[in-house]
């Protein structure tokens, strides 16, 4: 599943540290040069920069 350019998602499960935002926009998508999977990019509530997930990385938000 590829989300479209302003869908809102959050992590789909928490990592070791715990969950560190709540909700993103995506914001963008990219395929990895080494893998060839695809990428989405999503800009956290309280931050300025995308950072890319593999698609199963996050949820969409109903």
């Amino acid at each position: 599943m590829e989300y479209e350019v302003g869908t809102v998602v959050t992590p789909a499960r928490t990592g070791p540290t715990g969950l560190s935002h709540l909700l993103g926009e995506v914001s963008g998508h990219a395929t990895d040069p080494f893998t060839g999977e695809r990428l989405v990019a999503v800009t956290w509530s309280g931050l300025s920069k995308p950072h890319f997930y593999d698609l199963d990385d996050v949820i969409e938000v109903d």
